[in-house]
């Protein structure tokens, strides 16, 4: 997992790669750093979107380039959206 910070309005960036394990893990991980918490102190990912869907949306098998498409929904203060590519961009919300 990488992250970087775009800051027009503090977005910040994650980019997933499939080595990394399931993207709602990377996920979980990168909203507890920006919020300088422990991921055990946030809600339970899966109050907020189906967790196995999450993970599953754009695991392909092999080198098979997945679909485009983008998911956007709410989670421990920051508004998420995990585009196709495997970057996740992070807005706290106000």
């Amino acid at each position: 997992m990488s992250t970087a910070t775009t800051d027009p309005e503090r977005i910040h960036h994650v980019h997933h790669d499939r080595t990394d394990g399931p993207l709602s893990d990377t996920l979980v991980d990168a909203v507890a750093a920006l919020a300088d918490t422990d991921p055990e102190d946030l809600p339970p990912l899966d109050s907020r979107i189906n967790v196995a869907a999450l993970d599953g949306l754009w695991n392909t098998a092999g080198d098979e380039r997945p679909p485009d498409g983008c998911l956007t929904f709410t989670y421990g203060g920051f508004a998420v959206v995990v585009r196709s590519t495997g970057t996740v961009f992070l807005r706290e919300t106000e």
